[in-house]
């Protein structure tokens, strides 16, 4: 199957290629393949968040952005499958793997074809604030239909399975959002420092609500410059 096919297949029916390649061969054949498709649509998206700051940070986001979807999988799936387990809804190993390659492949796509968008957005110079939280949001809109694709496609019925469902989403997004604020900065701050890495600090949660209000005017009396907000104590409004 080319790449073209595959793409295709995963946008427009993934069950069906789940369905059929459910086997260790069908796995073994398509991860690399799904495997590309996800890292190389993530570049690309990586490459447009990082093009807000523009040179070696256009680099950066690129490489990590592979690695924001592709680490949270790794780390959720034992997770995902002693839940499944615990809700009498078990799953092989096989299929929660293709379950997820397809689901991150599929986000991945959706993410790069939102690229161009918010390319041509940052292209009129928008405030730092508000770039960050114009990622934030197209990561939701696009990848967590992605994520619930994973889940989606695993199979089992029974009372317990909305419960397996919503959890596992939870899980899933709960993990991605703190593997992303680890693995910041994707917009870089027009003045910091370009650097691969931030220091760990506070959570996703509370950075992402400073971020909303300073994007409003609200600034902080003060945050340390590794913070992905920047209050008036820095010297920027």
């Amino acid at each position: 199957m080319s790449l073209l096919s595959l793409c295709t297949q995963v946008l427009r029916d993934p069950r069906s290629l789940v369905e059929q390649n459910d086997s260790p061969a069908g796995l073994a054949r398509l991860a690399p393949s799904l495997l590309l498709l996800a890292s190389g649509g993530a570049a690309l998206f990586g490459a447009v968040a990082g093009s807000y700051r523009g040179g070696i940070q256009t680099f950066y986001a690129a490489i990590k952005f592979p690695i924001f979807l592709l680490i949270p999988l790794l780390l959720c799936l034992p997770a995902i499958h002693a839940l499944w387990r615990a809700c009498e809804l078990p799953v092989g190993w096989q299929r929660l793997g293709l379950a997820s390659l397809v689901g991150m492949a599929r986000a991945a796509i959706l993410l790069a074809a939102a690229g161009p968008l918010l390319w041509l957005i940052y292209s009129i110079h928008i405030d730092y604030h508000v770039a960050i939280i114009l990622m934030v949001a197209t990561l939701g809109l696009v990848g967590l239909p992605g994520v619930g694709m994973v889940v989606r496609l695993l199979p089992g019925t029974g009372m317990l399975r909305p419960v397996a469902l919503m959890g596992s989403v939870a899980i899933l997004g709960l993990v991605m959002a703190q593997g992303g604020w680890l693995l910041r900065p994707f917009v870089a701050r027009p003045a910091g420092e370009v650097t691969l890495l931030r220091t760990v600090e506070e959570d996703v949660f509370s950075s992402l609500g400073n971020t909303m209000l300073a994007s409003l005017g609200a600034y902080q009396d003060w945050e340390p410059a590794a913070s992905g907000v920047i209050g008036r104590g820095a010297g920027n409004k």
